[in-house]
């Protein structure tokens, strides 16, 4: 499933190719001021379900076998303690200094590169304000002054999300699908937070309990049509927004395009 401001978004794969690039530039920072970075272990891409529970579980094959759980949980490597933890030094150099105002932070690479960065040096230079992490997020996302926001395109996700929540036919919808589950013996009234709602830990959203109530939820948005009423009005709200913000929106495109192919030159 897809959303009209999908287009103007990182997909899960370019997202993947931002990480590892953001984390070769992290590093390469980390080797100027004489340390050795070891990038976080990434969970796996799993690029189909990026829009899989936007309205809480849907598909029945999946509650059927996991329950509320998140099949890429279910089925993700356990991941590596690292080697060891990391010195004061190389905190300092990594993050910068500890309780640094976030007003302090420069906004952009051009500011950063005029303002010099901080009192603290490593290797004979001076080191970033906010370390090798604030530097390699603004070499990639925020590298001049008029760079769009990488949180706008969400921000308009959120509201149209929002705008559709409170729609009446929504919220005609989410009731018919509560009074299906309340026959089916559970209280629940929020289609998103069903199984926190009714109290699953985490350990137990894979419990032939959570398996029982993931079935019933499922069957009860397909027999309201929950899923498609739903994504009907934040298609219609985000298209809306789309008109609003179409300059905007066309500049976070060409950021977007320009800001990958940084990434891709960094991993190849």
């Amino acid at each position: 499933m897809s959303f009209p401001l999908d287009a103007y978004e990182a997909t899960p794969e370019q997202q993947d190719t931002l990480t590892q690039a953001q984390n070769t530039l992290t590093g390469r920072c980390m080797t100027r001021f004489g340390f050795t970075f070891h990038a976080p272990e990434q969970p796996p891409v799993s690029g189909g379900e990026s829009n899989a529970r936007v309205f809480g579980l849907a598909d029945p094959d999946t509650a059927a076998r996991y329950g509320y759980l998140n099949p890429s949980m279910a089925t993700a490597p356990k991941q590596r303690h690292s080697e060891r933890p990391l010195t004061e030094a190389e905190q300092l150099a990594l993050g910068g200094e500890k309780d640094l105002n976030p007003a302090d932070l420069p906004s952009n690479l051009e500011e950063a590169e005029k303002g010099g960065g901080s009192d603290v040096t490593f290797n004979g230079q001076r080191l970033p304000i906010g370390g090798c992490i604030r530097e390699s997020f603004l070499k990639l996302y925020a590298r001049k002054a008029n760079e769009v926001d990488i949180l706008f395109v969400f921000n308009l996700k959120s509201e149209a999300d929002s705008r559709a929540r409170e729609d009446s036919r929504v919220r005609a919808t989410s009731k018919r699908w509560s009074e299906c589950m309340g026959k089916a013996g559970y209280t629940v009234h929020d289609p998103v937070k069903a199984a926190m709602e009714m109290g699953f830990s985490e350990r137990e959203l894979s419990s032939g309990r959570a398996i029982t109530a993931a079935k019933a939820d499922v069957r009860c948005k397909q027999q309201v049509n929950l899923v498609g009423v739903r994504y009907a009005v934040t298609t219609a709200y985000q298209k809306q927004l789309i008109e609003k913000h179409a300059e905007t929106l066309s500049l976070a495109k060409e950021q977007l395009e320009s800001r990958l192919a940084l990434a891709a030159s960094l991993t190849r």
